[in-house]
């Protein structure tokens, strides 16, 4: 089969290896879909070296952490799910002992295992990836198979709003309209109903033309605002901390979701001031995965025009690049294996 291949500083290459073989209680997925995620953009052109590190001599890491696909293989004991059927795939995986795996939080495992972002598990740029049984959720019928590669960032906004909690009726403020903060604004609409005060933050007059289509108020950041109840900040940089800072009321929450900057100013003396509550929010829990495949299963949304772009292998290094420079702003190219037969055919 095919794949993305990473050896680090930068370097991408398709290689051609033996498909992976599903162990006990593993199931193979051919791929169909997966999200081109900014952490991967930001890992391979050295914004950062998160996919670097991870490396050892020789190791070769598959990205892509946002697949849905169809059940190709199980491995003894991974149960009955009948060859086609529609997943996506939950990546964050636990050790499934501890306290915290034990209360569905396998996301703040020590010992967490996320598939694409280390080389002894790989992700979806390949034709097709492994993964124990119990990270795949069914699709419901009808499911359009590549919005199933949406759930896995949706599920990081939702998570943030159920750690949150807003009620309803509730002032809320999302900053960012890319995926993530889509995703936030999208769970915070369906927990504050309709009486609520709901604001997206966006500098692309584009990307606020898209959260528009699907129903949510945006507006540039340099509008005035204030009084919020809650603020998600799905960005984390210096600028977008501190406007979140001022836009809470006395005593409001600011929840940090993005992870731009590792470090931002604290303007120390408007939160003691104000009695600003600060929190962080990592990846989503299993149940979170869950109500997200649940809530996308069942049509409640549109959400076709989050996809913005297709690439097969011939385009997927150069998504990577025009991410990179700038020259791309799509807020979900996914990468599908077959796109290029797709189109000639």
């Amino acid at each position: 089969m095919l794949q993305l291949s990473y050896r680090g500083s930068g370097a991408l290459a398709v290689d051609d290896v033996p498909a992976p073989v599903p162990g006990p209680g593993e199931v193979r997925v051919r791929v169909h879909s997966t999200g081109l995620c900014m952490s991967d953009v930001y890992g391979v052109s050295g914004v950062n070296d998160r996919r670097d590190v991870v490396l050892g001599e020789g190791d070769v890491l598959v990205m892509g952490h946002e697949v849905a696909g169809h059940v190709e293989l199980g491995g003894p004991g991974a149960g009955d799910l009948a060859p086609g059927t529609p997943v996506a795939i939950d990546p964050i995986a636990g050790c499934g002992d501890c306290p915290t795996c034990r209360a569905g939080d396998e996301n703040l495992c020590d010992a967490r295992t996320v598939y694409g972002c280390t080389p002894a598990a790989a992700g979806g740029y390949a034709e097709a990836v492994v993964v124990p049984r119990r990270k795949l959720h069914v699709l419901a019928p009808g499911t359009p198979i590549e919005v199933g590669a949406l759930v896995e960032p949706l599920s990081v906004g939702a998570h943030a709003v159920r750690l949150a909690a807003p009620a309803a009726g509730d002032a809320v403020l999302v900053i960012g309209g890319g995926i993530i903060g889509i995703g936030a604004a999208l769970a915070a609409r369906r927990r504050i109903g309709a009486v609520g005060k709901l604001l997206v933050l966006e500098p692309r007059a584009e990307r606020r033309a898209l959260c528009e289509a699907l129903g949510l108020r945006a507006a540039a950041p340099d509008s005035p605002v204030d009084g919020f109840d809650l603020a998600l900040d799905c960005v984390a940089r210096p600028e977008t901390f501190a406007n979140a800072v001022q836009a809470v009321r006395p005593q409001g929450l600011v929840m940090l979701v993005g992870i731009f900057s590792d470090e931002i100013p604290l303007p120390v003396s408007t939160v003691v001031w104000r009695e600003t509550r600060i929190a962080g929010s990592f990846g989503y829990s299993d149940g979170d995965f869950a109500d997200v495949a649940q809530w996308v299963g069942s049509g409640a949304a549109d959400l076709a025009p989050l996809v913005q772009q297709r690439v097969g292998f011939d385009g997927l290094t150069g998504a990577f690049e025009d991410y990179a420079s700038g020259a791309l702003t799509a807020v979900r190219t996914l990468f599908q294996p077959g796109f290029e037969q797709q189109e000639r055919t």
